[in-house]
């Protein structure tokens, strides 16, 4: 399921110490990378950075999450652990 992966966008990592965790894409960077947050270990400051390769997608997006990214809102680590937990109960 290898797609686009747009801000607010629902991501399982495929390889790492994180495989089979989910992540909210925070924002797409220039080096096949993307800032990737769970609001509770990689918090909105400190985003992690990976590979687009070990990313699984969903088509799943957060709604509010990709909304404030694209206003160029404050988006807080409560907002991520509450749309991320709404995703995944959606998928489990």
């Amino acid at each position: 399921m290898q797609g686009n992966l747009v801000p607010g966008g629902l991501v399982v990592s495929t390889a790492g110490r994180d495989k089979g965790k989910f992540y909210l894409v925070l924002k797409e960077c220039p080096d096949n990378k993307v800032n990737i947050v769970d609001g509770e270990v990689r918090k909105v400051a400190g985003p992690k950075r990976k590979n687009r390769k070990h990313l699984k997608t969903y088509p799943a997006i957060a709604p509010e999450i990709s909304e404030k990214l694209k206003a160029g809102q404050k988006v807080t680590d409560l907002d991520v652990r509450r749309a991320l937990a709404q995703l995944i109960a959606n998928y489990t």
